[in-house]
Formats: structure tokens, sequence, C-alpha cells
């Protein structure tokens, strides 16, 4: 489908990541072109003020995230970390209105471009 992947940290206990899996992510969403500014960091979403951010909560499979990002979640375990590039066809070309959607002005102008 065209989603890369690329673990830089596996874990291999616990349970794994499938349609139907309710996740918390804390992510980092960066444009590829424009040299990786970041349009999306779940640390900036920080309601509280305290710096800790909230994690993207969903469940996979239930459509209101990326279908690029769901597809790269699944496989992966608690505590894993790993990069997923979205092809436009599966990001927010398509699919606008869904999940992550930009924190701030800045960061939707961003995506924009």
């Amino acid at each position: 489908n065209g989603v890369k992947i690329k673990d830089f940290r596996v874990k291999s206990e616990g349970p794994v990541v499938a349609n139907g899996s309710k996740v918390g992510l804390t992510l980092k969403g960066r444009l590829l072109n424009l040299n990786g500014v970041v349009f999306y960091d779940t640390k900036a979403n920080d309601p509280d003020g305290f710096g800790e951010g909230r994690p993207l909560a969903f469940t996979v499979g239930d459509g209101t995230v990326l279908p690029g990002l769901e597809s790269g979640l699944i496989g992966m375990q608690k505590g894993a970390i790993r990069r997923i590039i979205v092809p436009e066809e599966l990001g927010y070309t398509k699919f606008p209105g869904l999940e992550p959607i930009p924190v701030n002005e800045i960061d939707k102008r961003a995506l924009d471009s």
C-alpha cells in the first residue's frame, strides 16, 4: 500500500497492534517535502500546561485517523518506536479531516504548503 516503516526499538512482549486494538500514541508528524517541518506533536497538545502532552488515542480501524498511519501501526507492541512514512494517497491529500489534526494555525499552514 506504499506505507514505509522503520523500527528503531522493537518490543517482544505484550499485545500486538491489530484492527480493533485501542492505542495511545506519542507522535511527531513531519513533512518530508519541507525538510521535516513538524506539523503535529502530541507533546504540544498540552491542555493542562504541565508539559506532558496528551497521546493520540483511538481504535485501529475505526476510521478516525489516516489510513496510512493505521497501516503503519499494525504489528507494533507497546513501548516500540517506529518511523512511519505515509504516502500521499493514504494521507491528508485524500483524507484532510482525519487525525492527527495539526494543533495550531501555524502547523495547519505548514501542512497546506
